[in-house]
């Protein structure tokens, strides 16, 4: 398996990940777009045999902070630490950039997800209530969780 910076060419098998990853609120082709081309966000691909097996994106929040926008694995893959090596490319790249806190938000239902960034040393901070447009196991809701970088 290779982890790379995303290509344009890689959005069409993305789109795919994403809804099969995100059977519930996937991002559409247009809003990962709108991610890809913002010149101050980065996307990692894991990529294996040719095909694209995993991705996680980031947006900076502002000078001191960058949001995981996105952190996808394919569900035939899951389970192999590929989500954990994806989370480590991207936070490198933040304290590369000198981002001092990553962050992010999960749905309050996805205890597997939680539990995974709680093992990667993510906090929950705040409770939004109606994050999300869809329901997720009865709930719209999301945590924000924050992790402070460490800087080299």
């Amino acid at each position: 398996m290779e982890v790379r910076a995303y290509r344009s060419a890689d959005l069409d098998s993305i789109v795919e990940l994403e809804s099969r990853a995100f059977p519930v609120g996937p991002y559409s082709r247009r809003m990962l777009s709108s991610i890809f081309r913002n010149p101050l966000s980065f996307t990692f691909v894991a990529e294996e045999d040719g095909r694209i097996i995993g991705y996680a994106s980031v947006l900076p929040l502002d000078a001191e902070s960058a949001d995981v926008e996105s952190i996808a694995v394919d569900p035939d893959y899951q389970g192999r630490g590929i989500g954990g090596i994806l989370l480590e490319a991207i936070e490198r790249e933040m304290i590369r950039r000198r981002y001092k806190r990553s962050v992010l938000e999960v749905r309050d239902k996805n205890e597997a997800a939680i539990a995974f960034y709680r093992r990667h040393g993510y906090d929950i901070v705040s409770h939004m209530p109606r994050y999300y447009h869809e329901l997720f196991g009865g709930s719209r809701g999301a945590y924000r969780m924050t992790k402070l970088l460490s800087q080299p």
